[in-house]
């Protein structure tokens, strides 16, 4: 999948790689216009701090940010705002990764775990992760043990 990291202003290609060093990975799902998705990225912001010492990633796809330049100036000005330092990635909107994957979410935001191979752990968590801590800590417990 070709993905671009925010800010970044080239092109760089992401695969499975990029969850190999870690035990765990928190995979986060956002657009721009998702009020659940904003307001919830303080906490994924404590938790990559909270985790980081523990093996345990979290990386954000900002699943709009690739339709215009105007959507990524949005994107980047909400990161901004919201004091992310965690990576953020816009998927290329040409890609099977968005075609086939990111186009059939059908509620924002999503939240999945994946192991150092790049597979993911149980279901994906559907709305905002602080709510569902209990299910967050179980999956990484499974695969950081």
């Amino acid at each position: 999948m070709a993905l671009l990291p925010m800010p970044a202003s080239q092109a760089n290609t992401v695969n499975n790689d990029i969850f190999k060093n870690y035990d765990a990975t928190i995979v986060n799902f956002w657009t721009n216009g998702c009020g659940s998705c904003i307001a919830e990225m303080p906490e994924l912001e404590e938790y990559y701090q909270q985790f980081k010492d523990k093996n345990i990633n979290l990386i954000a796809v900002a699943a709009s940010a690739g339709d215009s330049d105007e959507m990524r100036a949005g994107a980047e000005k909400i990161l901004k705002e919201k004091g992310v330092t965690y990576t953020n990635i816009i998927p290329d909107i040409e890609s099977s990764f968005y075609k086939d994957f990111i186009c059939e979410i059908t509620g924002f935001p999503i939240t999945y775990i994946v192991d150092s191979d790049g597979y993911m752990v149980g279901a994906p968590l559907i709305g905002v992760v602080k709510k569902q801590e209990d299910n967050l800590m179980k999956r990484l417990n499974e695969v950081t043990k």
